[in-house]
């Protein structure tokens, strides 16, 4: 492959991880599916598998491909082991790392020789970082006992982080527009309010500040949102005039 044919394959490594769709923030698989293609196109001989968990309530998911290897990056997630989830766990991107070695075996020992089974002597693990989070890892497989070249692990992590780039700027659209239809809400139930107050205190000659206590009393006493309460006073489907002088 030509240096141009390389370069224009890596830009558009990240200009896909860019544009990759978030459809929810706990199952982002389009760019899931795009970081473990392109981990796997762009590094070499090396299998990419990437491993995502927004929260403790939601499972573990994977993306690669090959049947044999989703299935081992469940296992371990089940297990709790394994290159990835250690990354995950720390923040730390686990560096190249014999599957056959003492350290694999004794952190690892289900993974490692799962791996093994299929092939693969190396791995190494680049922490997937969300913010101030690390949501999971994007993990290299590589074949045989050459160890992963320094370069290749700097690549998978700045894919990594780009993707991690895009998951937080969808993150941070997803709570401007939360905050926006909270303060939409709280606004819509202050004018409703009072509209109600305003209601009351022109339909029974009572001050503002009268019409409100009548207006709180009666939610309260019903166990009733104010806001509801109002409405159905500006609606004319609810008389409060018994609740006057109480």
């Amino acid at each position: 492959m030509t240096t141009y044919l390389s370069q224009q394959r890596l830009a558009q490594a990240f200009v896909d991880l860019a544009a990759s769709p978030v459809t929810e923030p706990s199952d982002p698989t389009g760019l899931l599916a795009a970081l473990a293609a392109h981990g796997t196109e762009l590094l070499g001989d090396c299998a990419a598998i990437v491993l995502y968990a927004p929260d403790a309530q939601v499972a573990v998911q994977a993306a690669g491909t090959g049947q044999d290897l989703m299935r081992l990056a469940h296992d371990a997630a089940g297990w709790g082991e394994g290159p990835g989830q250690e990354a995950r766990h720390t923040g730390r991107p686990i560096p190249d790392t014999a599957l056959d070695g003492d350290r694999a075996r004794r952190d690892w020992p289900r993974y490692a020789a799962g791996a093994l089974e299929l092939g693969y002597g190396r791995t190494a693990a680049l922490p997937l970082h969300v913010g101030d989070d690390t949501l999971g890892a994007l993990v290299l497989l590589g074949p045989g006992i050459t160890p992963l070249p320094p370069e290749l692990q700097a690549l998978g992590q700045s894919l990594t982080d780009a993707a991690g780039w895009t998951l937080e700027r969808d993150r941070r659209l997803r709570e401007t527009r939360a905050l926006a239809d909270q303060l939409g809400q709280a606004l819509t139930s202050r004018i409703v309010i009072e509209q109600a107050k305003g209601t009351l205190a022109a339909r029974h000659s009572i001050s503002v500040d009268e019409a409100f206590r009548v207006l709180r009393s009666h939610a309260r006493s019903h166990r009733r949102r104010l806001a509801d309460v109002a409405r159905e006073v500006v609606e004319r489907r609810l008389d409060l005039s018994g609740g006057l002088g109480a």
